[in-house]
This record gives structure tokens, sequence and C-alpha cells, in this order.
């Protein structure tokens, strides 16, 4: 059976254009201070012109024991509506602005030579001219600019230890607060984690740990026509790494067990995921 497929959106119309000049200057000073300064002069041919920025400074303070160095960062960005909520015949809306948003962070970042290094960073986010699918009367839905704001808030915490000699502990939580209509799949506790251990000079092992707290997430529901909030369980998956270097170190061999409690989840509501997993591979140096 021969099927025919029609165009929905004329291709003449369904087209932009970007052209994105930008500039960056960095700063390193001989007494601590180092500052690094963007910006970028995006013209999009739907709605013109949009000017964005960034200014990150530190101050390092150099101590017999490590250094303290303290971060803040101030930036602007933008997301572009798609060609898709721009152009298509029912829902479409050529007038879209872009979404935008402004990041704050604060924190600082501690090293104690050849032993650990660990930041703790404070940070805050606005978004303004939020695209929603709005029902605009009589189930009639368009892509729309709303006027509310969303903020999400929270600490990220990030750190490098040498347990002991030749085991390495690599760590990264974030912890966010976030307004309801913009927790869509972002969990409010995320944890990665790896420990590393040389067995020798050239045998290395790995295990890794990645947490994702309870998240929202939508579902279209076909008798009301409108989206339904569901709840996506928390999960963990612990995975293992082994490699040994061969051929004079021009050849390194590995195996790979992923998801090794074959942990049962959900990152989309409705799609599946992978279960246990293996890899057996090897990587050639020429």
């Amino acid at each position: 059976m021969k099927r025919i497929f029609s165009q929905a959106i004329d291709p003449e119309t369904a087209q932009f254009t970007i052209t994105d000049p930008y500039v960056n200057v960095v700063y390193v000073s001989d007494f601590g201070l180092n500052v690094n300064a963007g910006a970028r002069l995006n013209n999009h041919s739907e709605y013109g012109n949009h000017f964005v920025y960034s200014v990150n400074p530190s101050y390092k303070i150099d101590l017999d024991f490590g250094y303290i160095k303290g971060l803040a960062s101030y930036s602007t960005a933008f997301i572009t509506p798609s060609l898709y909520q721009l152009f298509e015949p029912s829902f479409g809306n050529p007038d879209l602005e872009p979404e935008e948003n402004q990041t704050i962070e604060v924190g600082a970042e501690v090293n104690i030579k050849d032993r650990a290094t660990i930041s703790l960073v404070y940070f805050t986010r606005n978004e303004d001219n939020f695209i929603d699918f709005v029902d605009t009367g009589g189930f009639v839905f368009q892509y729309q600019n709303i006027e509310k704001s969303f903020t999400a808030s929270g600490l990220e915490l990030v750190a490098q230890i040498k347990v002991i000699k030749d085991m390495n502990l690599n760590l990264n939580g974030t912890y966010t607060t976030l307004d309801e209509d913009l927790s869509l799949r972002i969990p409010e506790i995320k944890v990665n984690t790896r420990l590393d251990y040389a067995l020798s000079e050239l045998m290395q092992i790995s295990l890794s740990y990645q947490y994702n707290d309870e998240r929202e997430d939508l579902v279209f529901n076909n008798e009301t026509f409108e989206n339904d909030s569901v709840t996506l369980d928390s999960y963990g998956l612990l995975d293992f790494y082994i490699s040994h270097k061969i051929i004079n170190n021009k050849m390194t061999v590995f195996a790979n067990l992923t998801n090794i409690f074959n942990e049962d989840y959900q990152e989309l509501f409705g799609f599946t995921t992978k279960g246990r997993g293996f890899n057996l591979g090897f990587n050639l140096m020429l």
C-alpha cells in the first residue's frame, strides 16, 4: 500500500536566519583577580535583535595548604521559538518572542594541595516570556508568551577528593527549588558520583552512581484535551567499569556493566529505559 504524506507547513514560509557576532574579554591580574566577560548580539530574521552578556569575576587567595577562591557570575540568555511553534498551521504563532532568563551565581572554592578541591555555589535563575500552549477559548489552542515570571534557585556542590593513594572520588550534587510551572522533569535533588581506583599503572576500575529525585511530568488526556500532571519515581543507577592497557600502552581493553541492579525507571513518562547492560571493547592508538 502506497502512503502519501502531505506537507502541512509551507517550507517557503517556515524558515529563518540568525546572525550572531560576539566578543569575549579575559582579564588576569597578578594579585588574584580574574574577570571573564562576554557579549553577543543575536539578529533573528523573525523577531529582530537580542543582546545577551555575561560577567564572571573570581578572586583567589593562595594559602599554605592550598587556596580559597571566591566566585560570582551574572549572565543573560534566551531560547528562540522553534519553527513548529512559529509556523504550525493550527497552533503556530509568528508573533512569538524568545524566552529570556537571567542567572546569578555566588560561591566559593577551596583547594587542599594534593588532597581535594571542593566548591559550593548558590544559583538563582529568573525566566520571562515563557512560551506555553494556551487555550484561547472554545478548544482553540495556540503557542503564546505568558506574562508570568518563573524562578529556579538552589545549591550545587562539586568535589574532587583523593581518598587514598591511587583512589579518587568525584562528586557533584544539586539541590533545586522551582516554581511549579517550571518543574517539568527537573528533580529537587540530583547526585552523580564516581570512585576511581588504579589497581596498577596499567589497570583501572571505576564505580559510578547516579541518583535522581522524584520529578513531575505531563501526559495528554484525550478526554479533557488537557495535560495531566504525573509524578515520576526517584531512581538510582550503579555502573562498573574496568580497563587494562596492553601492547606497549597502545591498546586499552575495557568492560562496562551498567545499571547493575536492573533498576526499573522512567526519564519520560510512558517511555521505557535500558535495563542491565554489558559492553566489551578496545581502543587502539596507531
